[in-house]
C-alpha cells in the first residue's frame, strides 16, 4: 500500500513539473503585441539640417559645450527602428504619397546636460526628441516626445571631449532605442496596420 502511495505521488509529481514546464516554455514563446513587427512601410526623414544640429550650453564662467545631437541621431535612429517596421527607408524629405504609408520626422526638442567639479564624478544628459508621424495623405496620426539619458565622467582637461562625445552618443541611442519601443507599441501605429491594403493574390490557374 505504502509503494503504491508513492508512486502515485511520484507520478503526480512528475505530470507537475511536466506541465509547469510546458507553461514556462509557451509563454516565453508568446510574443506581445510590442514584439510584432508593425507591417507598413515607413519613410524616416533625416534632412541635412537635422543630422548637422548641435547646441551649445554653459556660459563664460562654467565654459561652454557643444552638444553635436544631430550627427549621432542620424547613426542611431535608421537601425534602431529598422526593427520597428517590416520596411524602413531613410530620406532626406518627405516622399510623394504613394511611395510609403507612413512618414517619420524626428525633431529636438530641448537637450540638457549636468555639470560636476570632480574628474570622475558622474554627469548626467538628457536628450528630448519628438517625433511626428504622418500616414500619406499628411493626416497627423501619432506624436511623441521621447526621452533619452546618459551618464558618463565630467572628464579632465585631457579626457573631457572624448567623455563629452560619449555622453551625446550614449543620450542619443537611448532615445533611439525607446523610440522605437514605443512606436512599436502605439496603439494608432497598430491600427493603421489593420486598414492597410493586403496584397492581391494571383488567380489560380
Amino acid at each position: 500500500m505504502s509503494r503504491t502511495r508513492h508512486s502515485f505521488l511520484g507520478l503526480l509529481l512528475f505530470t507537475t513539473i511536466i506541465f509547469s514546464a510546458a507553461v514556462v516554455t509557451a509563454h516565453g514563446q508568446t510574443k506581445s503585441p510590442a514584439d510584432t513587427t508593425l507591417e507598413l512601410k515607413a519613410a524616416l526623414v533625416l534632412t541635412p539640417e537635422f543630422c548637422a544640429t548641435k547646441t551649445k550650453k554653459g556660459s563664460f564662467v562654467s565654459g561652454k559645450e557643444t552638444f553635436e545631437i544631430g550627427k549621432a541621431a542620424c547613426t542611431d535612429l535608421e537601425p534602431a527602428l529598422q526593427t520597428v517596421f517590416s520596411s524602413l527607408t531613410r530620406v532626406a524629405a518627405v516622399p510623394p504619397p504613394e511611395e510609403v504609408q507612413v512618414v517619420l520626422q524626428p525633431k529636438f526638442s530641448d537637450v540638457d546636460a549636468t555639470k560636476t567639479l570632480g574628474a570622475f564624478s558622474d554627469r548626467e544628459m538628457v536628450v528630448l526628441l519628438e517625433w511626428t508621424v504622418t500616414d500619406r495623405s499628411g493626416k497627423t496620426i501619432w506624436i511623441e516626445t521621447v526621452q533619452g539619458s546618459a551618464k558618463h565622467h565630467m572628464g579632465n582637461a585631457f579626457t573631457h571631449n572624448k567623455n563629452l562625445k560619449l555622453i551625446v552618443e550614449d543620450s542619443v541611442r537611448d532615445a533611439a532605442e525607446q523610440s522605437a519601443s514605443k512606436m512599436s507599441s502605439s496603439p494608432e501605429l497598430r491600427k493603421l496596420t489593420q486598414s492597410a491594403p493586403r496584397p492581391s493574390l494571383p488567380p489560380e490557374k
